[in-house]
């Protein structure tokens, strides 16, 4: 089994609608328009790194989960909670950065750990 356009895109809608963003919102944020997120989600178009990168950040999952033929085990994405009724362009990037940073800070302890078995 390969990975194709369609996988890619599916794991992408799942997890813009985990996050409880709209295509606008998750589109914006990552310096897109909306149709654009659309033929990426639905498979009609090849994603860049960069755009990948900055939705993975966004929706707080490691660019690996996206691009895997399998999907990894349950726990590798993060979740923020939030209630509001329109999200500020700069409340996404805030989000996009938390997520990046604890993702980062859960790696590190990771590696850390395995240091201290040797």
């Amino acid at each position: 089994m390969t990975i194709t356009y369609e996988r890619i895109g599916t794991r992408l809608k799942e997890a813009r609608e985990r996050a409880g963003l709209t295509q606008e919102q998750a589109a914006r944020a990552a310096g897109l328009v909306r149709e654009q997120l659309s033929y990426y989600e639905n498979g009609r178009r090849e994603i860049d790194l960069v755009s990948l990168e900055k939705l993975a950040n966004l929706y707080g999952y490691a660019i690996s989960y996206f691009l895997e033929e399998e999907r990894p085990q349950a726990g590798d994405e993060l979740a923020l909670a939030f209630r509001a009724g329109e999200i500020a362009e700069e409340d996404l990037e805030t989000m996009a950065w938390v997520q990046r940073f604890i993702r980062n800070l859960a790696e590190l302890d990771h590696l850390l750990a395995g240091e201290s078995e040797r």
